[in-house]
């Protein structure tokens, strides 16, 4: 949840509640966050989920930089966006057989060697309005990062 917002029962953005999916595939390249960045971006600019836009890009960013540096030259990274009216949730899987800690689970304080993702799972933790890890039906054991943006926060 946001830091500087109340707990609020919010609305799970559904494919139901009228969202629109966007997906793009791309290998696990260095190149391949700003590829996902400015696909956030062509996404989100000139909609009415634009202030949403920032956090939006910078969480995908470490997210999808986290899959990089996790994947093989081989592996693909998929991301999927779906926008709704109330806002956005952005998922990114790889082929990377390890699981990302749980919210619940999350350290205060990274362990030495794994800062740099932790890193990013603070950033969400504190800007996304709702994230978490899901098992995906791929790869053996292989989790999907996912986080919700809200307008009106």
């Amino acid at each position: 949840m946001h830091p500087n917002s109340t707990a609020v029962a919010r609305t799970t953005i559904r494919v139901a509640a009228g969202a629109r999916p966007f997906l793009l595939a791309a290998p696990s390249k260095p190149t391949t966050p700003k590829v996902a960045r400015d696909f956030v971006r062509a996404v989100l600019r000139g909609t009415r989920l634009a202030p949403l836009l920032d956090s939006a890009v910078l969480l995908t960013s470490e997210a999808v930089t986290s899959s990089h540096l996790r994947t093989p030259r081989s592996a693909e990274i998929l991301l999927r966006l779906l926008t709704a009216r109330h806002g956005l949730r952005i998922s990114v899987h790889d082929e990377a057989p390890v699981r990302l800690p749980a919210p619940a689970t999350w350290p205060s304080a990274p362990a030495a060697g794994e800062q740099q993702a932790e890193y990013g799972l603070l950033l969400t933790s504190q800007l996304a309005d709702d994230w978490g890890t899901t098992p995906y039906a791929g790869v053996p054991r292989s989790t999907s990062l996912w986080f919700e943006l809200h307008l009106g926060r």
